[in-house]
C-alpha cells in the first residue's frame, strides 16, 4: 500500500510540476552554451579567432538548436578548471580516464561514442633530420636519456608515455617553442598534431626537422560537457551532440573546411 501511494503521490507531484510549467530535472533547454576554447591556434580545428573546423561546426549545430553559443578564450589549464566548476559549460577535448572524473562524453556502454567524435587528428614523432630516434607503432628506439616535448594538457599522450616510461616535457603550451627547443638539441624529439606540425616544419625547418614512425596516437575529438550542465540539461545535452553529428556530414560543412585548411 505504502509504495503505491507513494508511486501516486510523485506521479502527482511531476503533474503539478508540469502544470506549473517548471520542468523535470535534465529536461530543460539552456537559452545559451558557454565554450571554453584554448588561447594558442590548433590549426584547423581550433583558432583563437574562432574560425577553426570545430567551432564552426559547434556554431552551426548551435544555431539549428536555437541556442547561443558564448564562447571564452583562456589557456587549456584555465578552462579545464573553469569546466570542473561549472563556470563553463564545455569545452573541446579527448576522452581520457582523468577527465571522465569531472567532465561528461558521448557515450556508448562503457567508453565514449566515437561516432559523436568531432574529429579524429594523428599525432606523429618528429625528430631532428639524421637522428637515430624512431617509434615503430609499440616502441621508441634511438632515444638514450632523451626527452620528449609534449605540449601542455595533452594529457592522452603524456598518460602513454608515463605507461612506456619516457621522459617528456609538457611545459610549453603550444607547438611553435617544443619545435624551437627540438631544433637546438633542447628536446630529441616531439609528439604533435600531423597537420599543424607538418604546416610548421614546411615554413620554418625544411631540412632539419622531419616527421617518422607510424603514427603514435590516432585521438578522437569530443565536446566535453561539464557535470553541472549535463546534470541540468541532460537530454539537450544528447540533442546537442546528435547535431554536432548529423552537421559533421553536411556538404556546407565540407566545403568549409575545403575553403579553410
Amino acid at each position: 500500500m505504502w509504495c503505491r501511494n507513494g508511486i501516486a503521490l510523485a506521479m502527482l507531484a511531476g503533474g503539478v510540476a508540469s502544470a506549473a510549467g517548471i520542468e523535470p530535472p535534465g529536461t530543460a533547454a539552456p537559452a545559451r552554451f558557454r565554450l571554453c576554447s584554448m588561447d594558442v591556434d590548433y590549426p584547423p580545428y581550433a583558432r583563437v579567432d574562432g574560425t577553426g573546423h570545430l567551432q564552426y561546426l559547434m556554431q552551426q549545430a548551435a544555431r539549428g538548436l536555437g541556442l547561443e553559443l558564448e564562447r571564452r578564450v583562456a589557456p587549456r589549464r584555465r578552462c579545464v578548471e573553469e569546466l570542473k566548476a561549472g563556470l563553463v559549460d564545455g569545452m573541446i577535448g579527448a576522452y581520457s580516464s582523468e577527465r571522465a572524473e569531472y567532465a561528461v562524453f558521448p557515450m556508448v556502454g562503457v567508453g565514449p561514442d566515437e561516432k559523436k567524435a568531432l574529429a579524429t587528428p594523428r599525432y606523429f614523432l618528429y625528430r631532428r633530420k639524421g637522428t637515430q630516434l624512431d617509434w615503430d607503432g609499440q616502441k621508441f628506439s634511438g632515444l638514450g636519456d632523451g626527452r620528449i616535448g609534449v605540449e601542455s594538457g595533452f594529457v592522452f599522450i603524456t598518460e602513454r608515455l608515463q605507461q612506456l616510461g619516457i621522459p617528456f616535457d609538457d611545459g610549453s603550451k603550444a607547438l611553435e617553442p617544443n619545435v624551437a627547443k627540438l631544433a637546438a638539441g633542447r628536446l630529441d624529439g616531439v609528439i604533435a598534431m600531423e597537420f599543424e606540425a607538418d604546416q610548421l616544419v614546411a615554413s620554418r625547418y625544411e631540412g632539419k626537422i622531419e616527421r617518422v614512425g607510424k603514427p603514435f596516437e590516432q585521438t578522437p575529438l569530443y565536446l566535453m560537457l561539464s557535470r553541472q550542465f549535463h546534470s541540468q540539461y541532460g537530454r539537450f545535452s544528447d540533442r546537442y551532440w546528435q547535431a554536432l553529428y548529423d552537421y559533421r556530414g553536411t556538404a556546407e560543412y565540407r566545403q568549409y573546411q575545403q575553403a579553410r585548411p
